[in-house]
């Protein structure tokens, strides 16, 4: 297993390893698959900068609120659904 870690600069840039996958994204709310489950950060205008999941790295800049790791079976489906209405508002 590659090793997971993240390092937040200035609560404005957020370097990340150990991802899988993207699991949904818009400006205030980033959700990824990491090696040890799911993370979802949270803020305002929220931009992911770099993308390599090969590698297992993601670099993500914006106004960080939060940060936290959800639960082993969390329903993300629902936050989906709640993305693509705000997209069809």
């Amino acid at each position: 297993m590659a090793e997971h870690s993240l390092n937040l600069a200035n609560r404005q840039r957020l370097a990340l390893t150990g991802v899988n996958n993207v699991i949904s994204f818009d400006e205030q709310e980033i959700i990824l698959s990491t090696n040890l489950g799911y993370l979802s950060v949270a803020g305002e205008e929220l931009h992911i900068n770099a993308l390599n999941l090969d590698e297992g790295k993601v670099a993500i800049q914006g106004n960080v609120n939060n940060i936290g790791y959800k639960p082993q079976g969390t329903d993300l489906k629902a936050k989906g659904k709640n993305m693509l209405g705000r997209l069809f508002k």
